[in-house]
């Protein structure tokens, strides 16, 4: 018997409320945006 997954998959971005562009929705999402960021704040630190 084959039995339908009700489970929607959200993916990692979506729509923004108000304006354009996408915005994290999951724990994946905002890690790919948090990585990058320390990444830059730690080189700026370390070539100041």
């Amino acid at each position: 018997m084959i039995v339908a997954n009700d489970d929607k998959k959200r993916g990692w971005f979506g729509p923004k409320r108000i304006g354009y562009g996408v915005r994290p929705q999951t724990w994946q999402g905002w890690l790919l945006v948090l990585i990058p960021a320390v990444i830059v704040v730690l080189v700026a630190a370390i070539l100041h």
